[in-house]
């Protein structure tokens, strides 16, 4: 009877072992992957296949059969070389690169992955999962980098433009600033009336304002002769058309040039002539 129930629970301990092992045969699963299935605009360059497994899957021993347990066609279904790469800081990541080779622009893709494919525990994944992908257009990529550089230079070109405007006003606003003045402060200089020093200011802006009037006037119509008779109204300086006497200053000095000169005349009258016309000539 002993004998008996031994073996009972020997043969249930060996169903129960029997039973567990196939529970945990093929837990190996790939959670994700980058691309996804379906996913568009994966690189042409350097291009690899990201792996999310849910196991650790360095294994030096493994690494020569999953190699063979990967593989990547184009749309004609021409192989193309890889190799792999484990992750030893993030646990069950596997990078599958394209190997001295560079995909097709806007084109199509698909990476099979097998069954066989085995986790370091020695678990396989139990079946094919296949990852299809497309390529970036690198035409209209290239054509979207170009209207993005055209409208940051159009951008930085505004905004100098912008700056350049804003300078120039506040440099003509400080150099108004410093055009003003300070009656105060030059009458206390000079020594002069603040009424002098306001009026001599405005005198001088008149005067600028209707050169530049002149000027203005002058660049509208091609005429680069300038005349400023105007301009004496601004000037202590006084201009007269020609010589004057002195007597119509209002001066009642007498210099003696005058008196002199029609004295020579008379003198020179009397004394006749030195060389007659008829001097020496015989009469018929």
């Amino acid at each position: 009877m002993k004998r008996r129930i031994g073996a009972i629970v020997a043969l249930t301990l060996l169903m129960v072992m029997m039973t567990t092992s196939l529970c945990f045969a093929g837990t190996l699963e790939l959670e994700d992957s980058y691309p996804r299935n379906g996913d568009k605009g994966m690189q042409v360059e350097n291009s690899g296949v990201k792996l999310y497994f849910n196991q650790n899957m360095i294994n030096k021993n493994n690494e020569a059969a999953n190699l063979k347990c990967v593989k990547l066609t184009d749309s004609k279904g021409k192989k193309l070389p890889l190799r792999i790469l484990y992750s030893p800081k993030e646990k069950g990541l596997v990078l599958v690169l394209v190997d001295k080779q560079t995909l097709l622009s806007d084109s199509s893709y698909k990476l099979s992955v097998s069954g066989d494919i085995m986790a370091a525990s020695g678990e396989t994944l139990g079946e094919d999962v296949h990852i299809k992908f497309n390529t970036v257009d690198t035409s209209s990529s290239m054509k979207a980098n170009m209207i993005m550089m055209g409208i940051m230079m159009v951008g930085v070109i505004w905004v100098s433009s912008r700056s350049a405007k804003r300078k120039e006003e506040k440099d003509k606003e400080e150099a108004a600033a410093d055009d003003k003045v300070n009656p105060y402060k030059i009458a206390k200089e000079t020594g002069k009336s603040v009424e002098e020093v306001v009026a001599k200011d405005q005198k001088e802006k008149e005067k600028q304002r209707r050169k530049m009037e002149k000027k203005l006037a002058r660049e509208a119509k091609g005429d680069d002769y300038y005349d400023d008779d105007d301009d004496e109204a601004f000037n202590d300086n006084k201009r007269v058309k020609g010589a004057r006497p002195i007597s119509a200053g209002g001066s009642s000095y007498i210099t003696g040039r005058k008196a002199a000169a029609e004295e020579a005349a008379r003198r020179k009258a009397q004394a006749g002539t030195t060389k007659p016309k008829n001097k020496g000539k015989k009469k018929n």
